[in-house]
């Protein structure tokens, strides 16, 4: 059943399909929680946050293009407010073997040291704006949308960050 199916379902009274829209991402909004906090207790604190905010709001909830990106910009919300809350700027360096890799081409792909090092030359939103199209499927779009930024803002992220990592493998690969 798709989201936007449960969603009215849920709206008309069926709610015990919550249980099946929140297992539905339970899983993808633990690891981008970890991913952006790179604790795991701050990741499954910000998790349940996450889907508390959903089911205080749902019934106010406006079906939108895609409901994933309203739940990840929420999951980023979120995960922003633990870092004010906890006074801290960003997870410094991210932990991202918790990208999902459900693709078969994906899952035999290692993210080496040598990755490992050229995500860090990249600005933290230059990173997500990657790691949201590349490893989570999202479109620009969405990823505009769950940044809360414009869509030439998000191109604009990709691009310079797509560049610099080129730039930085073609350094390490001595093609200078």
């Amino acid at each position: 059943m798709k989201d936007s199916e449960l969603i009215s379902r849920i709206k008309e009274g069926e709610t015990e399909l919550l249980d099946v829209l929140i297992a539905g991402h339970y899983d993808g909004i633990c690891r981008f929680c970890y991913y952006k906090t790179g604790d795991r207790e701050a990741a499954y604190d910000c998790t349940q946050e996450t889907f508390l905010h959903l089911l205080r709001h749902i019934d106010t909830y406006v079906e939108q293009k895609k409901f994933k990106a309203y739940l990840y910009r929420i999951a980023g919300n979120v995960c922003t407010d633990w870092f004010r809350k906890n006074g801290l700027q960003s997870a410094g360096e991210e932990l991202l073997e918790t990208i999902p890799r459900e693709d078969p081409e994906l899952r035999r792909l290692e993210l080496s040291d040598g990755i490992l090092r050229a995500f860090q030359v990249l600005s933290q939103p230059q990173r997500d704006v990657i790691i949201l199209h590349f490893f989570y499927d999202f479109k620009l779009r969405e990823i505009a949308q769950i940044a809360n930024i414009p869509m030439s803002t998000a191109k604009s992220r990709l691009k310079q960050g797509m560049d610099k990592l080129k730039a930085y493998m073609k350094r390490e690969d001595g093609y200078s």
